[in-house]
């Protein structure tokens, strides 16, 4: 069998070459990258993603033409000395910084995905996937597009394209009525067999354009999101909680008037049911509940507790992003699509939804094409007296225009829950980082307020992502991996995005920026933890930003850095709770969908995702979501059983 050609060739393979031994030189603990066994792992990540491996190529050539520029010599023919130095020296300014941060990212990813790595900071966790699984009766309702070929067509009562949270949601509920249920997914039906706990050969697999989708506006904010069956349930932190009160209340003030706590109430616990809600156990949070417990009550917070999870039976091997090696975790692909598929359902998986059908305005089901036997297209018509979109908040919305519907809502109303972190560095501890649960426990102190704190342990792959530092500086701090503590919150953001198509299907345009009440809490966020840190005995308290990382070692040292007025460039945010872009409302002036989440206009189409959220919610969504897709879905089989 013939290898694949390198991703990376000639000048451009050197100047890689170069550019792994810069970035990547001895530390401590860890010796120098071994080049060519990073430069077979980037291959890897640039083999099948064609713009990726344009942008590097781009990027390689701007870091020799920047050197060239400065020192008179190309950067491939400079010492490893000023070659590591040069990136030092890039590392803080705007625009060379952020460019540098680009390139690196899948070098970076191969730095931190390589096992050897991991095992010189304690950061893997063996997994032992089994050979084979237990058959299950509802299986021979799965049908891959590898399988198949040439042009299928089938009948049902509704085609549901999405199995995350939304999209489960309703096809379990549907299905459990007596309709005749089909849905559709764009990624492959994984299990505990692959999920091996080894990022490189789970991320490809899981995560839509290996977790590089992103918010651009006044801050770079990553927000990755999934693609298999389970969608981004597969690759959460397991977090389960209610919608609030208040934002519920915020809600019937728009005109939604049966969102009231008694009328959610079944419907919250049905979902908690299905998908085993209970509180983390605290032996598997590990030290850094310890940690925050006694500096959050040292700054006057007092409301430290387990977070409550759906994962029966966790014994926080740390891989809740990569895919529960256990199914300890009920996401989607183990709890509710199951379940739908034991009512009777059907599921298609490798194929991409295309074109809705209409009949007389109506929406008579949907297109769907995918790679079948030997790659030859296999197309996939699925006729239905109803469809619904469960694709998510970023890629609903450009569906639903691609296919005709216009809105001056649509893809607008975007919040996503900016993340905050700090991280306190405790020379000794153990904090088992990558081996409890990445996100545990929580303080609610300040949730009526907009803020959620929430945290755990992260993988060594966030401790290196989280390290805007080159060369030697990066290598430092990620020798500190066990030592260092972590924590986070999130905001309920009033910020207000949008989602347009982009260069790519899986790039969706992602415009958000941060507004000034925003920044403010998200200001006082990241000044609790540091306290809250220093509090604890923290020697360093890790500010991280998007090219620099902010030292404190004291009270003083934080005041001066907020004198000092940093913008939101200045800090590293994070997403991960897409939501409102395709939302409810009582009127078809305030939503895309009215209050069964049917689009205005569009007589058979229906949104049951996040997209169909109407607000920020100030809590992690995935409860919010399965509650209101099961809820629709029990009104539409209403009226089509009727």
């Amino acid at each position: 069998m013939t290898a694949p050609r390198p991703a990376l060739t000639g000048i451009t393979r050197l100047q890689a070459e170069r550019l792994i031994e810069a970035l990547f030189p001895a530390g401590a603990t860890l010796p120098a990258a071994d080049v060519q066994a990073q430069l077979a792992t980037v291959d890897g990540l640039l083999q099948e993603n064609a713009w990726l491996r344009r942008g590097v190529t781009g990027l390689l050539w701007w870091l020799e033409g920047r050197y060239l520029l400065t020192h008179g010599r190309p950067f491939h023919r400079a010492s490893r000395e000023r070659r590591s130095a040069f990136l030092r020296a890039q590392a803080d300014g705007l625009v060379g910084g952020s460019l540098l941060r680009a390139l690196s990212l899948p070098f970076r990813t191969a730095y931190l995905l390589d096992e050897m790595n991991l095992a010189r900071v304690q950061g893997g966790n063996a997994v032992c996937p089994p050979a084979s699984i237990e058959p299950q009766r509802w299986r021979q309702q799965v049908s891959a597009a590898a399988d198949l070929s040439g042009e299928q067509e089938l009948e049902c009562d509704v085609v549901v394209i999405g199995t995350g949270a939304g999209g489960a949601a309703a096809a379990w509920e549907l299905a459990s009525r007596g309709l005749a249920v089909v849905l559709l997914e764009e990624g492959h039906y994984h299990d505990r067999r692959d999920f091996t706990g080894r990022l490189t050969d789970v991320i490809p697999k899981l995560y839509r354009s290996l977790g590089a989708t992103c918010a651009i506006g006044n801050n770079l904010i990553p927000i990755p999101i999934g693609r298999s069956v389970g969608g981004t349930t597969t690759i959460n932190s397991g977090t389960c909680l209610r919608t609030p009160d208040a934002t519920l209340a915020d809600w019937r003030n728009e005109g939604l008037a049966e969102f009231t706590p008694e009328h959610m109430r079944p419907w919250f616990e049905q979902v908690e049911q299905a998908i085993s809600v209970q509180p983390a156990e605290l032996r598997y949070v590990g030290e850094i509940a310890d940690v925050v417990s006694r500096g959050a009550k040292r700054i006057g917070l007092t409301q430290a507790r387990p977070l409550q999870r759906n994962a029966v039976g966790c014994d926080g091997q740390g891989l809740c992003q990569f895919g529960c090696p256990t199914d300890a975790k009920q996401s989607t692909n183990v709890s509710l699509v199951p379940r739908a598929l034991e009512s009777g359902a059907f599921l298609f998986t490798g194929f991409k939804a295309e074109t809705l059908q209409r009949v007389s305005g109506q929406v008579t089901g949907v297109v769907a094409r995918g790679k079948g036997q030997d790659g030859a297209p296999v197309t996939l018509t699925v006729r239905a007296r109803a469809t619904v979109v469960a694709t998510g908040s970023l890629l609903t919305p450009n569906f639903l225009r691609a296919n005709g519907v216009r809105h001056d809502k649509l893809g607008e109303n975007l919040s996503i829950h900016p993340c905050g972190a700090v991280m306190g560095w405790f020379p000794g501890s153990n904090f088992r980082n990558g081996q409890m649960i990445p996100q545990g426990f929580g303080l609610y102190d300040l949730k009526e307020q907009g803020l959620m704190f929430e945290g755990g342990t992260p993988p060594f792959a966030g401790h290196g992502m989280l390290n805007p530092l080159q060369a030697e500086d990066f290598v430092r701090m990620t020798e500190r991996y066990q030592e260092t503590a972590y924590f986070a919150f999130m905001l309920k953001d009033s910020t207000r995005g949008s989602v347009r198509p982009g260069p790519h299907a899986d790039l969706p345009l992602i415009r958000y920026s941060l507004n000034s009440p925003d920044f403010e809490r998200f200001k006082r966020g990241i000044d609790l933890l540091a306290r809250m840190f220093l509090a604890a005995g923290a020697r360093e308290v890790i500010i991280p930003g998007l090219t620099r990382m902010t030292v404190i070692r004291d009270l003083d040292e934080l005041e001066a850095f907020w004198r000092r007025k940093p913008r939101p460039r200045h800090f590293l945010m994070s997403a991960y709770h897409p939501l409102g872009t395709a939302r409810i409302g009582a009127t078809a002036e305030s939503g895309v969908c009215d209050a069964e989440h049917q689009v205005w206009g569009h007589p058979g189409l229906y949104v049951m995702d996040g997209a169909s959220v109407p607000s920020s919610l100030g809590a992690n969504p995935q409860v919010t979501i399965m509650a209101l897709a099961a809820r629709a879905a029990s009104r539409l089989a209403d009226r089509l059983l009727a």
